[in-house]
């Protein structure tokens, strides 16, 4: 049998892990674009910030791939997939044959429709290490920054450029921040906080052109504002690389269409991480990730593992801030019963949505403790309904409900 993986990330890595724990001797190929190993990319802040270096955020080091035969080919890219003969071809022409094999080709950072975005220098996105780094460099020499989009990476990166001395202005299209973590109340917590650490929010702002003049980048708002600053950073959203798997015939959608079984239309290709969409949705988060080159690998062997899908978690990280959401917190189906404990001097807010007494999702600004043991009641459908009034008070024992 010969594997091939087309990507490095936490998934692809993940499927190479357990495909050779079922199979000992089999040739595993991994191809990355990329120029390192396994990294963190949650730990891609910290870098920024110059907080850790690149060989912290490594995974896993170049020993680990020899240890485990797994043969690692850096700064290589895949151009063509010839199925019919089950040949990976490269762009230099070299050819390699497979038995099984796995896209994990990610995604890239997705640009809004903004004139000038493409063509104004001084407009960078943050995807990898080598972007990382190139941002750093430039973060140095420069006083002001604008960042596009107020998601949690756009969140993380502003706080790691304020710490390296930069005036941050961060624009959001919608009127509040992180939301898909956060409802109107929390975000208007989470602001403040953040404010008083020194960041600057336009929120509910479209952004309508980009131009550069003497050396200044200007952002115009389609209310006729104009923001300037040193260099501007795009962070909203990412877009899946289907470009290839659409070449070939594999059916895509957003992303790459999947089976429970991380199995796309192509018999013995499968996909996993950023660029899978399994039952209409990309997870983008590495613990799905994580999960589906887990289960890809060992059906790529042989066994039949299914993938079920993966309670949405996030966490925000910026010291002194505490958040994590947890599940759906953006339903509108008016079942839904909410819970909640607000302290502002304490700067907390916690909020179950519950349906049917089951826990759906979870805000926890200010107080996560609990996070690990509300995550496990959701993953287990626990009934929670003689408790829910309580479940959120701070002396409240879950363990009892999981047990």
């Amino acid at each position: 049998m010969e594997y091939i993986i087309i990507g490095n990330g936490i998934a692809g890595t993940e499927a190479a892990k357990n495909i050779r724990r079922s199979d000992s001797s089999s040739e595993i190929i991994i191809f990355s674009q990329e120029n390192y190993p396994l990294y963190s990319k949650p730990r891609i802040p910290e870098l920024l910030a110059r907080e850790v270096t690149v060989e912290d955020i490594f995974v896993y080091k170049f020993e680990w791939y020899h240890k485990n035969k797994i043969q690692l080919y850096l700064n290589c890219k895949v151009k063509d997939v010839d199925r019919e003969n089950q040949t990976v071809i490269l762009a230099d022409k070299s050819r390699f044959s497979y038995s099984k094999l796995l896209f994990d080709t990610g995604s890239s950072s997705a640009l809004p429709p903004i004139d000038g975005i493409t063509t104004t220098k001084g407009v960078l996105t943050l995807r990898t290490v080598e972007d990382t780094l190139r941002i750093t460099d430039l973060a140095l020499h420069s006083k002001t920054a604008t960042l596009i989009g107020g998601g949690l990476l756009g969140l993380e990166t502003g706080n790691a450029l304020r710490k390296l001395g930069l005036s941050i202005t961060i624009v959001e299209i919608f009127d509040r921040l992180l939301p898909r973590q956060l409802d109107t109340e929390g975000a208007a917590i989470l602001q403040k906080q953040l404010e008083d650490m020194g960041l600057k929010f336009i929120l509910g702002a479209q952004s309508k052109s980009v131009n550069e003049r003497d050396g200044t980048r200007l952002l115009e708002l389609h209310d006729g504002r104009i923001i300037e600053s040193d260099f501007i950073l795009v962070l909203a959203g990412i877009r899946p690389n289907i470009t290839l798997a659409q070449k070939i015939g594999i059916s895509v959608n957003r992303g790459i269409l999947v089976n429970d079984r991380m199995e796309t239309n192509i018999p013995h290709i499968y996909a996993a991480g950023d660029v899978a969409e399994h039952k209409g949705r990309i997870y983008g988060i590495w613990p799905a990730a994580q999960r589906q080159g887990v289960v890809a690998g060992i059906n790529m062997t042989g066994g039949n593992e299914l993938y079920t899908g993966t309670v949405p978690s996030t966490t925000l990280k910026v010291v002194g801030i505490h958040l994590t959401s947890i599940g759906d917190i953006q339903t509108e189906d008016e079942t839904v019963e909410q819970v909640k404990i607000k302290d502002i001097e304490k700067n907390i807010y916690k909020k179950l949505f519950i349906k049917d007494g089951r826990i759906i999702g979870a805000i926890l600004l200010g107080d996560i403790k609990n996070a690990f043991d509300i995550r496990k009641l959701m993953e287990r459908n626990v009934d929670i309904s003689n408790d829910k009034e309580k479940i959120l008070d701070p002396g409240f024992d879950m363990k009892g409900l999981l047990k």
